[in-house]
């Protein structure tokens, strides 16, 4: 699929988005009460490769016990040949930083096979299979599988993150298509950025996490997302089985082109 991911790549906008978290309620325990929260997103073009740098803060309420004020932070380059990666993931609890997970990954040529390598908290290595790739161009991949109508898809993905030594099965599954200028839903009244998606088209996909070789399992968590031809990502649902997240877009805007 080289073709389709040069062309697919060439439509990517670099962006900054905020969204407001909710609990969904359907999907969610009676035993969660209530859950707030901020997610903050960037994807940035830097020439060498692109960077990603999410913030995310969760205030849950369960009907008995106290407050769970907990949150995470993630900081990523990724080339744009595919090939190698660094991370740095830093999880909060109760506003203080209670873990923090750093490391770099290569994969050879055609997706690998490669190795990661984790400098925290301790020192390890991981063996990455063939066919893995790293969260970038696995949105990509998304994107040009949803372009060419050629949904179902899986892929191991490395992201750094999990008890898997950051290495997922992840199963991406068709939900719906969106015509260009077609949304599920507007962006709230005062808000910026509804001109980068005004002319975008886009798919609704459901993404199944599995530990690596377990697709027979049950998943360990699902995200069902609206992707659009830009990059730009809209209606969030988290389900991590006993609770789910919807994030909704509420702030957009394009970061200056990097004169590459």
């Amino acid at each position: 699929m080289p073709g389709s991911l040069e062309v697919v790549t060439a439509a990517i906008e670099p962006h900054r988005a905020a969204y407001d978290l909710s609990l969904d309620r359907a999907l969610s325990s009676p035993e969660i009460a209530s859950a707030v929260g901020r997610l903050e997103f960037e994807w940035a073009d830097v020439c060498s490769g692109w960077t990603v740098q999410q913030r995310s803060r969760v205030l849950l309420d369960r009907a008995e016990g106290p407050r769970v004020d907990f949150g995470w932070t993630l900081n990523a380059w990724e080339a744009k040949s595919g090939q190698r990666y660094r991370f740095i993931i830093r999880r909060f609890f109760d506003g203080l930083e209670t873990e923090e997970t750093r490391g770099e990954a290569e994969l050879g040529d055609g997706n690998g096979p490669g190795r990661a390598r984790f400098e925290d908290p301790n020192g390890f290595e991981v063996a990455l299979p063939a066919g893995t790739v790293f969260p970038t161009a696995h949105s990509l991949e998304i994107l040009a599988h949803a372009t060419k109508e050629t949904l179902p898809f899986w892929r191991l993905v490395f992201d750094g993150s999990g008890d898997d030594g950051g290495l997922s099965g992840v199963s991406v599954l068709p939900v719906a298509a969106y015509a260009p200028g077609e949304r599920e839903l507007p962006l709230p009244e005062g808000s910026s950025g509804a001109e980068l998606l005004a002319d975008e088209p886009g798919w609704r996909v459901q993404l199944a996490f599995f530990s690596p070789g377990e697709v027979d399992a049950l998943p360990l968590h699902e995200q069902t997302l609206t992707l659009y031809g830009n990059g730009v990502a809209d209606n969030l649902l988290f389900d991590y089985g006993d609770f789910s997240l919807r994030a909704r877009l509420v702030e957009l805007e394009a970061l200056p082109d990097p004169g590459c």
